[in-house]
């Protein structure tokens, strides 16, 4: 009787994460990143992977708003391969990494200086490109 239940459960509980992509519309979010925390931006990419898994590759347009300390991150990545797998594979799946302009004056630096960031990637300025964003359906999340 017990095993019944359990496996009932089980399926239940399959069948409905199967069906949870489908249970949400087409979303558009823009994720902020600012901070130079090595273990909240590795907790912030695996946000965006579950987003991704949860909705589904097709079903989901996401942008990662990159400027200030956080772009540190990309400058560390070009010689840091760990890194260099998280990002690529996030960008195999449609996910775009933008820099700020400002940000890359501040640091001296140009987005050659940084991992596979290419001059469609670099905005003039975050904070405005955020709410851009935001004008054009773009839900905002800060992990």
């Amino acid at each position: 009787m017990k095993v019944t239940t359990l496996l009932l459960s089980c399926l239940l509980l399959t069948s409905a994460f199967n069906c949870s992509a489908e249970q949400y519309p087409f979303q558009k979010v823009v994720y902020h990143v600012n901070y130079h925390d090595e273990s909240r931006i590795n907790e912030t990419l695996v946000n965006v992977s579950n987003h991704l898994e949860a909705l589904g590759d097709d079903n989901i347009d996401i942008k990662v708003m990159v400027h200030g300390k956080a772009v540190e991150f990309l400058m560390e990545a070009v010689e840091d391969d760990g890194k260099q797998i998280q990002l690529d594979a996030l960008r195999l799946r449609g996910v775009q990494f933008l820099v700020c302009g400002n940000t890359l004056n501040g640091y001296n630096i140009t987005y050659e200086d940084l991992y596979e960031v290419e001059t469609e990637d670099v905005v003039q300025a975050g904070l405005p490109a955020i709410v851009d964003l935001q004008q054009k359906g773009y839900i905002y999340v800060r992990p």
